[in-house]
C-alpha cells in the first residue's frame, strides 16, 4: 500500500483537512480556525491515493525553539498498512534538519497512536511534565 500513494509535501487545503478528521473520527474544527490554522503550518505532508488525500500530519510552532507534530491522520480505510509511520518519516526527517539539540519536539497522542510515536524516539514526559489542555466552559 505504501507504494501506492502519492507523498505530497504540501499543506492540506482546509477542505481535506477537515473531510480526513471528520472520516477519522476526529472533532472538527470551524472553517475560519482552520484556515486561519493551516496558513501557519511550518511543514506538512499529505499522502494520496487516486488523487484522494488519505494521510497527513502537520508541524506547526516557531521553528526554532518548539515544533510540535499535530493532525497526523490517516484515512480508517488505510489504517494498518504502514501509512502513519510513512507520513512520521517525512515529518521528523524535516524536524530533525531543522531544530537542534536545544528544541522542544512534542505531540499529543492518542491511545493507541503512541506506539508508533514511541519508534521514532518520543516518550512519556512524567513525572518531570504532563500534556494539558484547556477545558472549554460547557454551555
Amino acid at each position: 500500500m505504501v507504494n501506492q500513494v502519492e507523498v505530497r509535501i504540501q499543506t492540506p487545503s482546509p477542505k481535506e483537512h477537515q473531510q480526513l478528521r471528520v472520516k477519522a473520527g476526529m472533532p472538527k474544527r470551524s472553517d475560519s480556525a482552520t484556515e486561519k490554522g493551516l496558513a501557519h503550518t511550518l511543514f506538512g505532508v499529505c499522502l494520496y491515493r487516486d488523487d484522494e488525500m488519505v494521510g497527513m500530519g502537520r508541524v506547526v510552532g516557531d521553528g526554532g525553539m518548539v515544533f510540535h507534530l499535530v493532525d497526523i491522520v490517516v484515512d480508517p480505510d488505510c489504517q494498518g498498512l504502514g501509512l502513519g509511520k510513512l507520513i512520521m518519516e517525512h515529518l521528523m526527517e524535516w524536524i530533525l534538519n531543522e531544530a537542534d539539540e536545544t528544541a522542544i519536539i512534542s505531540l499529543i497522542a492518542d491511545i493507541p497512536a503512541d506506539g508508533l510515536y514511541k519508534h521514532f524516539g518520543f516518550d512519556y514526559s512524567r513525572p518531570e511534565s504532563v500534556g494539558m489542555e484547556y477545558q472549554w466552559p460547557k454551555a
